[in-house]
């Protein structure tokens, strides 16, 4: 669901003025909000972002693995950077009223900016989405990211993100409801005042349609529901067991294609990889929540897991040696919990040893994500 397929609109119109006016105002500060990881790069949270999307590439785990690689130690996925800079739960939860259990415009305690209050600069994504929710558009789906990475992270790097409000559409008749396209830029920098990553991010803020009232011939005539072990959850929460990480045998060519990867989209999977991305927002974990407010069928899985899952589509391709450059993809379908997602990529240009893919990803409802990605692949012995 996003942009392309979203964008069949209307802009503002004069109920709207006012709004758009006030939206256009912090676009216009340009103000840069500073937000400093809470934690610095380490172990637990790469095991645990490694397991739950069962990436199979040890250069996150092992020491040994990532020197044999290239690298001087073990190095974070590049495709986590937004984890480190993501607010906790309780600081989500303090949100509710403001922005429905959305917010990663907060720093990770809860504040604006990860300052104290009296000494924070003002955060012009916040009042965006602060004075959309009051208007009625609550509601959100991450619809495009575009990762650049500049360095690897390595465990022990102390992260600070950068926010700037980049722009804020006229307002969209879209599928999932009227709304606005929020896009922010996000500078990651190391404790040496390095780059480490640029992430440009559109969020839509809409309201939701109000669900049609059932009938009573429908809910009259329909059965009681039994439990059927056709519904039930696979036992097994491994999410992708038949992944591997290889070093590529050849150069990379125009038109060759990497590994199909199938993903069984479990609540297991979802709430694992939401929570290991740092992403608490409630359409990732609370299926009555996201049913009552936002009239999806349950929880889906977030766009952080699916910039995961497209990297991890490359770098399982290119081996413990390849080194991402960028991963820029759009979101479609949702992936809802009983699904399934395939995931495949293809050569489309190869210069020097950097190898650009087009990476699909389908599930029953049709293409969940379509994606670029860049890679340096050196192709070992």
């Amino acid at each position: 669901m996003t942009t392309e397929a979203l964008q069949d609109a209307t802009g503002g119109t004069d109920d709207t003025a006012e709004l758009d006016a006030q939206l256009q105002d912090c676009v216009a500060q340009g103000t840069v909000t500073p937000t400093r990881a809470r934690y610095a790069v380490n172990a637990p949270m790469l095991d645990m972002w490694a397991d739950a999307h069962g990436d199979p590439n040890r250069v996150y785990r092992e020491a040994a693995a990532a020197e044999a690689a290239g690298r001087s130690g073990v190095i974070a996925p590049p495709t986590m950077i937004q984890a480190w800079t993501m607010p906790q739960l309780p600081a989500l939860a303090a949100t509710l009223s403001q922005v429905p259990g959305y917010a990663p415009y907060l720093g990770p305690n809860g504040d604006e900016t990860g300052e104290a209050k009296e000494t924070a600069p003002p955060n012009p994504a916040a009042a965006v989405h602060r004075l959309l929710t009051a208007h009625g558009y609550a509601a959100r789906a991450a619809t495009h990211c575009r990762q650049e990475y500049h360095r690897e992270a390595e465990l022990g790097d102390h992260l600070v993100c950068e926010t700037v409000l980049s722009s804020v559409s006229p307002r969209k008749k879209t599928a999932l409801g009227a709304g606005y396209f929020v896009t922010t830029r996000m500078t990651f920098r190391d404790q040496l005042d390095r780059d480490v990553a640029t992430v440009d991010w559109t969020v839509l803020c809409f309201r939701t349609p109000p669900a049609p009232a059932p009938t009573a011939s429908a809910s009259d005539a329909a059965p009681a529901a039994q439990p059927a072990a056709a519904q039930a959850e696979p036992a097994a929460p491994t999410p992708a067991s038949g992944r591997s990480c290889r070093p590529l045998a050849k150069a990379p060519q125009v038109g060759d294609r990497t590994p199909v990867t199938t993903i069984p989209i479990t609540p297991t999977f979802v709430i694992a990889t939401a929570f290991a991305t740092q992403d608490f927002y409630a359409a990732h974990h609370d299926a009555d929540w996201t049913r009552g407010s936002l009239g999806r069928t349950g929880i889906f899985t977030n766009i952080l897991s699916t910039t995961a899952l497209v990297g991890g589509v490359v770098t399982d391709w290119g081996g413990p040696a390849a080194r991402l450059l960028e991963v820029d993809l759009r979101l479609l379908a949702p992936n809802h919990t009983g699904d399934t997602l395939t995931l495949e990529g293809e050569v489309t240009a190869v210069d020097g040893d950097v190898a650009t893919l087009s990476v699909k990803g389908l599930n029953s409802l049709g293409p969940h994500v379509l994606a670029t990605a860049k890679a340096r692949i050196p192709v070992q012995d």
